[in-house]
Order: structure tokens, then sequence, then C-alpha cells
């Protein structure tokens, strides 16, 4: 099988890239940044996703579609370049296959879209409130996913990715800043009384979620994507302090205009999976194990800026 992947250079789109090859595939990335590495089946094409891909789709099977503008924090910062390329370069991508070879699109979608949940556990139905940019960006394009869907019968998943993290990652997120302030003997920092929830979601897990989607997802449907693994922020903390074997102990620092609005906190985000889970997939790595060997990761590889990815 040939795919397309784009953002192929990114923490999620690379990992999926080298799994991808390890099974046989053909590969092609499109990404404005070179990939780090080459395999006989990769080809890569230095463009964005606001421009033409209809000659790069001429002789793929399917897309994965991860480029964006990743983050709140960095969405907040650049909101115009976020909305342009979350939305416009996601209908870009629906355009550019019609008419094409490709017979399924996958597009990374975020748990952003839910906002502040009204209910618990969250389902894939269940409303959708985004506090951020970032947010409204990712369903946004998934409206025009369903709408590509209905108008032109085109096969497209969105996935909602429930705060994934692992080797490799770079340091815009909560779980690679807390292991780096560790690693340099700092307090990791933790907003109000660091009593949010998350479910943390180990890339290996991620992966296989996709490609089950892949594999299995119904046309036009939506998953959630996650553990179910649930963890505060304080936590979280003491679960790395723990591990690093450090005596250290987290920092509370209050929200605030000048560190974290707290009418922008999500206080609980804990979804339900059953929906992937009928389709026979289900999470391998638990939340202690997942930390322990993201941690041991970032003590070897700290400094190594070549093995980090966005």
């Amino acid at each position: 099988m040939k795919i397309l992947v784009t953002g192929g250079n990114g923490f999620i789109g690379h990992t999926l890239v080298r799994h991808l090859l390890n099974e046989g595939n053909e590969v092609k990335v499109i990404d404005i940044k070179p990939i780090k590495f080459s395999h006989p089946h990769l080809e890569f094409v230095k463009k964005s996703v606001l421009e033409d891909l209809r000659w790069e789709m001429r002789d793929c099977d399917m897309v994965y579609h991860l480029a964006a503008e990743l983050g709140v924090v960095n969405s907040d910062k650049k909101p115009l370049m976020t909305l342009g390329v979350n939305i416009d370069g996601t209908v870009n991508v629906f355009r550019c296959a019609l008419g094409t070879n490709v017979k399924k699109i996958v597009y990374t979608s975020s748990s952003e879209v839910y906002g502040e949940p009204r209910e618990i556990p969250i389902k894939e139905d269940s409303p959708k409130s985004p506090v951020s940019i970032y947010g409204v960006s990712k369903l946004t394009a998934e409206m025009y996913a369903y709408g590509y869907v209905k108008e032109y019968g085109m096969d497209i998943n969105p996935v909602r990715l429930f705060n994934v993290y692992g080797p490799g990652q770079g340091f815009e997120w909560v779980m690679p800043i807390f292991m780096q302030k560790v690693l340099g003997n700092k307090q990791p920092e933790v907003f109000g009384d660091g009593s949010q929830v998350r479910c943390f979601t180990y890339i290996s897990d991620i992966l296989g979620g996709i490609e089950t989607v892949r594999k299995k997802g119904g046309k036009g449907e939506a998953y959630n994507i996650s553990n179910i693994d649930q963890i505060s922020m304080k936590e979280l903390a003491e679960s790395i302090i723990k591990v690093s074997g450090k005596n250290i102990s987290p920092k509370i620092v209050p929200f605030g205009a000048e560190t974290r609005k707290k009418e922008r906190e999500i206080m609980k985000r804990i979804p339900s999976i059953d929906k992937l889970k009928s389709l026979g997939w289900k999470p391998q790595i638990g939340i202690q194990e997942g930390i322990r060997k993201t941690f041991e990761w970032y003590k070897e590889n700290m400094g190594k800026e070549e093995l980090f990815y966005e």
C-alpha cells in the first residue's frame, strides 16, 4: 500500500511513518521540515498543506492527515496561522483527494474539541464546546470532514487524541516539561491545586488506535483514542519525581493572567473508548509504565536535539 502522511516530521507523524515502513508500506511524507531519516520506500516532499497536493496524491491509496499548528499555547500566539493551517489546510487535503485513488483519510483531531465536558466519560457524541482557538480549529475541520463524507461520499475518520506522550516528544507539552524540570533538579510547576485530571496516552497506543481506525473504522465515524488511567497533574508530577529518585516536590503555582488562566483550564477530561474498543483495540501501556519508559528515555537522551520532535 502507498500511504501519504502530512506532518510526517512531527512527534506522532515520524513515529507513524517508521511504523508504516516497518509494516512494508510505501510512504510519502509532506511537511515543511525535512524528515530526519531515510528509507528506500520513503519519499519526502517539502510542501505546505495549503498548497496544491493533487500531484502528490495521485498514486496514493490513503492519507493520514496530521499536519497542523499544534497546542493551545502555541495557537494563542499565532491565531490566524492556526486557523489557516488547521482549517484551510485540512479542507485543502480533502479537496485535493477528490478524483484521486485515495480511498480513506484518517484525520488527527483532538480532545480539545470537547472543552469542559458536560458528561463523564466523554463519548464521541458528547457536546462540543472548545475553549481555545486550537480546539475551535479542530472542531471546524471535523465539520468540514462530515460535509465531504455526506456531499462526495468520501471515507474520512476524525480521531480525537487525548494527551499523547512518549519518547522523543518536544518540550511544549506537560509530560516532557515535567521530566526536563526533574532531570534538572528543579520543581515541576503545577497550576492551581493540581487536581486537574487527565488520561495520558502512550505513543504506541495512539499508533495502534490510528491503525485500527484505518482498517476497521466506519465511514465518516469519529473515534476517541486514549488510555483511561486517570491521573491528576499533582500526581503526575509526583510520579515522575518518584521514578527519578530525587528529593524534590511539585511547586504549586496559582492561576493568573501571567501564568495560566483558570477559566481556560479543563478540570476533568476522561474519555469513553468503548467505540474504538468495539473494533478490537485497547490500550496496552498503563500510565505508570509509560512514565517509567519515557523518563528513562529522556534521562538517556537529554540534550540530543536531533532526537526530539514537535
